[in-house]
């Protein structure tokens, strides 16, 4: 099984307009609700791709209510711990000339206790063999460690651990060595404190994450290449080009795509062009992390993907 992990949820609406007109009443043409955060989208494209997940993370107030209801509305398998703060709301205002404006509330805290719950949730969860995913932003300092901590428990308990993060609660969670870490560029400059400016930049940060044990580090950089190493290889793959109508959730879309195949059993390169499809698929449409097997499998032939040799000396 695979255990996604968010700890910062949203409910995220969309509102469609034709136009803001700033001091005025703006008429909307439609609204539509889903549950957002990233741990969430692998958990939905998973679901997509007909492989299972339980999702996991806080959810509070009434706002953490509706959002229980929409991921059963959705079909996913979920088991949020409830916390006293309210469950904070994004809205995405989508213009009729195809641009977006986004307006995410604060997130609200969750005490020391609240976040024991779910580390304790997790370590009930999961088994040998399973896979646990922790993404996204820690909503406090008192939720920091907890990324850290369900990946203890879940290399006790002998399950691979994935960590798409950033901040001091992927700092944290790193110290425990995932099995395999994803960031996009932008993380993976905070992550080592420099600046990657050419691919022998980018390759020599994926090394230093192999150096400390990791397994697998993929770095992405929204549509241009991305670059993944293992312990034997490196490679880099260029996405195919699509009309991008909405990129929010590609990196959730890929990494989801890629456990999918990691599931499956297939080979690392098979598992890359197909994640790296799924990414592309979801920045052409709008629906977040919604891609279909056969949609993304259109795709994986327009994937270029190459090793980078490693150089000698």
């Amino acid at each position: 099984m695979i255990v996604t992990v968010t700890l910062n949820p949203m409910l995220d609406k969309t509102v469609t307009v034709s136009g803001i007109a700033i001091g005025r009443i703006t008429r909307a043409e439609s609204v539509t609700m889903i549950v957002g955060g990233k741990g969430v989208n692998v958990s939905r494209q998973l679901f997509h791709l007909g492989t299972g997940s339980l999702a996991t993370g806080f959810l509070g107030g009434e706002i953490g209510g509706l959002l229980e209801r929409l991921l059963t509305e959705e079909g996913l398998t979920h088991r949020f711990v409830r916390v006293a703060g309210m469950t904070r709301e994004g809205v995405t205002y989508r213009h009729a000339d195809g641009t977006i404006t986004c307006v995410f509330e604060p997130p609200h805290r969750v005490t020391a206790a609240e976040a024991d719950a779910l580390v304790a949730l997790c370590a009930q969860s999961v088994q040998r063999g399973d896979r646990v995913v922790c993404c996204g932003s820690s909503p406090c300092s008192e939720a920091d460690a907890v990324y850290a901590e369900v990946f203890r428990n879940a290399r006790k308990a002998g399950a691979y651990t994935v960590l798409d993060s950033y901040g001091r609660v992927f700092h944290e969670a790193l110290a425990t060595v995932p099995d395999f870490i994803k960031l996009n560029r932008d993380e993976c400059e905070l992550a080592h404190g420099v600046r990657l400016s050419t691919e022998q930049d980018i390759c020599g940060a994926l090394d230093r994450f192999l150096s400390a044990g990791v397994r697998c580090a993929v770095v992405t950089d929204g549509p241009r290449t991305v670059y993944a190493t293992t312990a034997g290889k490196r490679w880099k793959i260029s996405p195919p080009a699509v009309r991008a109508l909405n990129p929010t959730g590609s990196g959730d879309s890929m990494l989801a795509a890629m456990l999918h195949g990691m599931e499956a059993g297939w080979p690392i390169e098979r598992s890359l062009r197909f994640g790296v499809a799924a990414g592309a698929a979801n920045a052409g449409r709008w629906e977040l992390a919604s891609g279909s097997p056969l949609e993304i499998e259109n795709l994986v032939p327009h994937v270029h993907l190459e090793e980078i040799l490693r150089q000698h000396s």
